[in-house]
């Protein structure tokens, strides 16, 4: 077989491999958020752009968590990346950033990577409403 003959059949893998590994490499990634439903891949990337290698088209909320070392922290729940009035904690489910969700939350308010999408619910509520319920739930 000729390297003519190859080289098509051996692009198609490399870009099918390139894809797969791109694609496990964000489910692992999201599992480093402590919660990423329903929003999943959203919550970093821009919802329309097809990424590649070179421009894996994230946006801020990306950008910031890529800056972090894809690592969830204090410092990062208390941005708000994409700039809409919610801290990323808020809009992840995670206020204070210890990498476990708020009591009773068990999804996203909003998208920490799109903006104007901000609960409207305060900073505050999202953080004590799961603790109230608790109490109620505790009589």
């Amino acid at each position: 077989m000729s390297i003519r003959q190859t080289a098509g059949p051996m692009s198609v893998l490399a870009l099918l491999l390139f894809f797969v590994a791109s694609a496990s490499a964000t489910e692992e990634w999201q599992q480093r958020l402590p919660l990423h439903v329903p929003f999943s891949c959203d919550n970093c990337h821009e919802p329309d752009a097809a990424p590649t290698a070179s421009a894996p088209a994230l946006n801020a909320f990306g950008l910031a968590f890529d800056d972090s070392g894809r690592t969830w922290s204090s410092y990062l729940a208390g941005l708000d990346s994409d700039g809409d009035g919610c801290t990323n904690g808020a809009e992840i489910g995670d206020v204070d950033g210890n990498g476990h969700p708020d009591n009773g939350v068990d999804h996203e308010s909003s998208n920490p990577g799109l903006a104007g999408d901000c609960s409207s619910a305060s900073v505050f509520e999202e953080a004590t409403w799961g603790e109230l319920k608790a109490m109620f739930n505790n009589r």
